[in-house]
């Protein structure tokens, strides 16, 4: 319970951060995606349903506030979240080379599913502009981003890990 609750306030914490301080900061017109950070962290550390249920809560969450249609990045996160819960089985603590590439193919794909949903489905074909405007921009702001909050999150994962275990 205790692990539930902790990520439903980093979710919100992340999720205040993105939405207030983060525009502040932007770069080249695009915000760094600490939802996504956190949910490949859970994925990374717990597995599969954790970061599927985290990716689930964290689009909602993002729908609800600033989406056009329910549902769409919350479909997104919750793909993401799956899959990157498959390296739980490759999980190691000090290992941080493997979180980082899967930030990076995980704000791909939430971004080219995106463009996917928002700009092709409306006959809008400009892939390349949108990819060094917006994707690419966005991935590597993502990454610079992850290096800081990442061992943050990671370690917050650990420390709970520990007190629970401790109980039990």
């Amino acid at each position: 319970m205790i692990r539930v609750v902790l990520v439903l306030l980093q979710l919100i914490v992340c999720f205040l951060l993105q939405s207030t301080v983060m525009p502040a900061i932007s770069m080249a017109g695009v915000v760094p995606d600490l939802l996504l950070i956190l949910i490949i962290t859970v994925a990374y550390t717990r597995g599969r349903i954790a970061g599927m249920f985290t990716g689930l809560a964290a689009g909602l969450l993002t729908d609800a506030c600033f989406g056009e249609m329910v549902g769409l990045c919350a479909l997104f996160y919750l793909c993401i979240g799956y899959l990157a819960g498959f390296s739980k089985k490759i999980y190691d603590e000090r290992d941080y080379m493997v979180p980082i590439l899967m930030m990076i193919a995980g704000e791909f794909l939430y971004s080219f599913s995106y463009y996917v949903a928002h700009f092709l489905l409306r006959s809008r074909t400009e892939f390349g502009y949108y990819f060094l405007h917006l994707i690419l921009p966005r991935m590597v702001y993502t990454v610079l981003a992850a290096v800081v909050f990442y061992p943050l999150f990671h370690g917050l994962h650990r420390l709970i890990l520990r007190l629970v275990e401790k109980e039990e």
